[in-house]
């Protein structure tokens, strides 16, 4: 009596790999998808450096400081590298030539540094960031050949201009100062891939560094190709100066309200 009064009973009972069965498909697509959602959500995204969009500009105080860092180690290098006992050696070594054009690249880069921090017409800026840039490029380019005719081998007249030619190149390609003047011609940010640019040189000058009675020279035109590049990257230089008005949106020290 009792085993037929409970037999109905457990058929009726389903068992625990139907329960979903009881519940509704839209019910149980939808928990698909929420656990998928949140199974994405939670994966680690990415970071990938973006050289088509402009520096954040967001972090003023850095940028200043890597800019005026620069202008004083660029002015304590060329004094120390034009003075004195490093000035006779080096017009000696390299001719009077390169060491015009040098203080010329000098003192263009020292302007791109000064239209970099100091506010400026956007009419006026845009001639002059080219003026001083296309400057730069011009004296650090002749200046590399100067050097390079000048060295003593035994290679022959066309390996020799064949070599320079193609050093030359190679260091107009990596040069910062034209990416940052195309950028400026073509109306577009770039001063992520310059700075991407300047790291490479830093890089190679680094390794090719000379062990000299000179070397603290090269330590200050290393420290100051870092505060260009530290410069380049934090701030949108080709769209405003560092001591621009700050933006509606925008606080005072850069940070965003």
């Amino acid at each position: 009596m009792n085993d037929e009064n409970l037999a109905p009973q457990e058929a009726q009972a389903p068992a625990d790999d139907d329960l979903l069965n009881w519940m509704p498909p839209e019910l149980v697509e939808r928990a698909r998808y929420t656990a998928e959602k949140d199974a994405k959500t939670f994966e680690p995204k990415k970071r990938r450096l973006n050289l088509v969009t402009p520096p954040a500009g967001k972090r003023k105080k850095l940028s200043l400081a890597a800019l005026l860092c620069g202008v004083l180690l660029l002015a304590a290098n060329t004094v120390l590298s034009a003075t004195g006992a490093n000035g006779q050696l080096a017009v000696m070594q390299k001719s009077r030539l390169w060491f015009a054009l040098w203080m010329t690249g000098q003192a263009a880069m020292l302007c791109v540094y000064l239209l970099s921090l100091l506010p400026l017409s956007k009419e006026m800026r845009r001639p002059a960031l080219l003026t001083v840039l296309g400057t730069v490029l011009i004296a650090n380019s002749v200046s590399g050949i100067i050097v390079s005719l000048r060295q003593e081998g035994d290679f022959p007249l066309a390996f020799l201009i064949g070599m320079i030619v193609f050093s030359s190149l190679l260091i107009l390609a990596f040069s910062p100062e034209l990416w940052l003047m195309l950028g400026v011609l073509r109306g577009k940010t770039t001063e992520k891939l310059s700075a991407m640019m300047g790291s490479v040189i830093l890089l190679i000058s680094l390794i090719m560094a000379k062990r000299d009675a000179a070397a603290y020279l090269s330590a200050l035109k290393f420290v100051q190709g870092l505060c260009y590049v530290t410069l380049l990257f934090s701030w949108p230089v080709l769209e405003r100066p560092v001591l621009s008005k700050p933006t509606e949106g925008e606080a005072s020290d850069g940070q965003p309200e």
